[in-house]
């Protein structure tokens, strides 16, 4: 059985297509979204989703998320003292994911499509489809995520023939497509993106306006203190998508701080961040060919599209207003779904074609007269080609009886190769020859899942050579991945109990250690009774202190969000706001 995953920095979902549609796959607390984030307990269990989410707060040392930023990369997160790579991290949430949907379809998950931001290089894309190896999955197709929003949008619109923006804003990344949908085609035109600017960099930027107000420095908090604030940060920005006001409340050193915040305060704090969204539209225009008029629909998808703020700078940034097509939160993992589906060769949607592009410019590391420590990019493949693309470009020698000839591979748009993605290199022997006699082609063979090949031939004799580049360096060897396959089977996924328990239990800790006095009493004392009652296995008990106790925790998150605020307080801090 083949399903869609959409493997997000904030959250991540599974889709099957079947009975005529996209269907998600809830998780164990029967929700759609399960979030990115990992941790491991006092036993050594691996801990996914909302009960880890939760220890974010309460054990942030042993609690890891947005890993998925660092795919491709030589970074670690160390939880009790083992320290995981990001394809690690992801493959757990991966393998979550799997368990969930093999309960909930009754049968065994093998392959899946993943969904990746459109701007992910090669290293980033190896790295998920190692993540995809380690979990248990045949990954065999990656599937950018502003095509697979486009997918679900035709789909879901009564229009044969649209142009579309894509505007895909999540947790971590952002991806801006132009789409042509015509027929049964979806065509990818142009992509543009920030692999480092998401919904979670406005949760960072309004922590660090909320001390940068109160003469706080965030870098000096304690890495807990910084955990809450980031949380309340997010609760706020969530809020303001609600309200036209709110305010993020916190005790610090035993004193009570607080901000207003609107959605004016909120583009003031992150002009930086709306600075490099229009930077990302405007590239993806200009290489697409069209303007802004050009477009019939701009479509919003991730969770962070939902912010007003968002909306209405792409709403005067291009001149209408963008729609969203379903739910941003989950368009990526219906479109993953659906081209599940097509794979499968599901009758339904066989026929429809999905078309995708290159993200970024290959090329070959050319000799510069200018410095020769310094080679100089020269382009084979442009970014925005569709694919499956080969192209050919010749070169020659620089020097006379030069024996060999070197062609380093190279991935991005510098023009300085070092500091573009060094995918490789390949060397050929060549005849003896006077400078520039020498003539080798060199042939880029680009596919729909990102393998390269290139093949090299010395046109004056019979040398030729040919290698395919999925990445180097930054990733794993085939050994390497074996290893870890076998070192997650290791780790158990927590089954202690009912998830809702848990949960319940988790986000217990993290408000006490959130509250002072009466109050952390008061939870602390919900805790024990609610502990002896698992403990005891009583049934009805905890049937009736799961609902009582829930009812005490949304009381105590309303009041950790300011609800509770009395009018004296807000006077004081706020005078003008009455």
């Amino acid at each position: 059985m083949i399903i869609g995953i959409d493997l997000g920095t904030t959250n991540s979902l599974a889709c099957v297509y079947r009975n005529g549609k996209a269907e998600l796959i809830p998780n164990r607390l029967g929700e759609s979204l399960t979030p990115s984030v990992v941790s491991l307990d006092e036993s050594g269990e691996v801990i996914v989703g909302a009960v880890a989410k939760e220890r974010l707060v309460s054990n942030p040392t042993d609690t890891a998320a947005s890993f998925k930023r660092f795919m491709g990369s030589k970074k670690t997160f160390t939880l009790r003292q083992k320290e995981f790579i990001p394809q690690e991290l992801s493959a757990f949430v991966l393998r979550q994911l799997k368990q969930d949907a093999e309960q909930y379809l009754g049968g065994e998950v093998t392959e899946a499509v993943i969904s990746v931001p459109a701007y992910f290089n090669n290293n980033q894309r190896a790295a998920t489809l190692e993540a995809g190896r380690i979990a248990g999955l045949h990954v065999e197709r990656l599937v950018n995520e502003p095509s697979a929003a486009a997918l679900a949008s035709s789909m879901l619109s009564d229009e044969d023939e649209q142009s579309y923006l894509v505007f895909d804003f999540g947790g971590g990344t952002l991806d801006v497509s132009v789409v042509d949908c015509f027929e049964n085609i979806i065509e990818i035109v142009a992509v543009s993106g920030d692999n480092h600017l998401g919904g979670n960099d406005f949760d960072t930027q309004i922590a660090e306006f909320f001390c940068k107000s109160h003469q706080i420095d965030f870098g000096a908090l304690p890495r807990q203190k910084q955990a809450i604030l980031k949380r309340l940060s997010e609760k706020a920005k969530r809020e303001l998508t609600e309200k036209e006001r709110t305010f993020l409340h916190m005790n610090i050193d035993g004193e009570d701080k607080a901000v207003i915040l609107n959605n004016e305060i909120l583009i003031e704090c992150c002009t930086g961040l709306f600075d490099r969204m229009e930077r990302a539209v405007v590239h993806a225009l200009r290489d697409s060919g069209y303007c802004a008029d050009d477009i019939d629909v701009v479509v919003m998808a991730g969770g962070s599209c939902k912010m007003p703020a968002v909306s209405c700078f792409l709403e005067k940034m291009l001149g209408k207003k963008p729609v969203m097509i379903g739910s941003p939160d989950e368009v990526i993992a219906q479109g993953a779904g659906i081209y599940a589906g097509i794979k499968a060769r599901n009758e339904e949607i066989k026929d429809v074609l999905l078309t995708d592009i290159c993200p970024f410019t290959l090329g070959v590391g050319s000799y510069n007269p200018n410095d020769h420590e310094k080679s100089i990019m020269s382009p084979v493949i442009e970014r925005n080609s569709v694919l499956p693309v080969a192209r050919t470009r010749y070169f020659t020698n620089v020097h006379d009886r030069q024996k060999e000839i070197a062609f380093p591979i190279y991935q991005g748009e510098a023009f300085d190769c070092s500091e573009n993605l060094c995918l490789g290199k390949i060397m050929i022997e060549i005849g003896p020859s006077k400078a520039e006699e020498a003539h080798v082609s060199v042939t880029f063979s680009y596919d729909i899942n990102g393998i390269l090949v290139v093949d090299v031939v010395d046109d004056k004799g019979p040398n030729r050579k040919q290698q395919v580049f999925m990445s180097e360096g930054a990733n794993l060897t085939e050994e390497e991945i074996k290893q870890k396959i076998e070192e997650l089977k290791k780790y158990k996924i927590s089954s202690n109990g009912d998830e809702r328990d848990r949960l319940l239990q988790e986000r217990g800790n993290r408000i006490y250690q959130e509250l002072t006095g009466a109050d952390r009493e008061k939870v602390g004392m919900a805790l024990q009774a609610y502990a002896y009652a698992l403990s005891e296995n009583d049934r009805h008990a905890i049937r009736v202190m799961r609902q009582k106790f829930a009812e005490l925790f949304d009381a105590y998150e309303e009041f950790l969000g300011e609800e509770f605020l009395d009018e004296e307080f807000l006077s004081e801090k706020f005078p003008d706001e009455e």
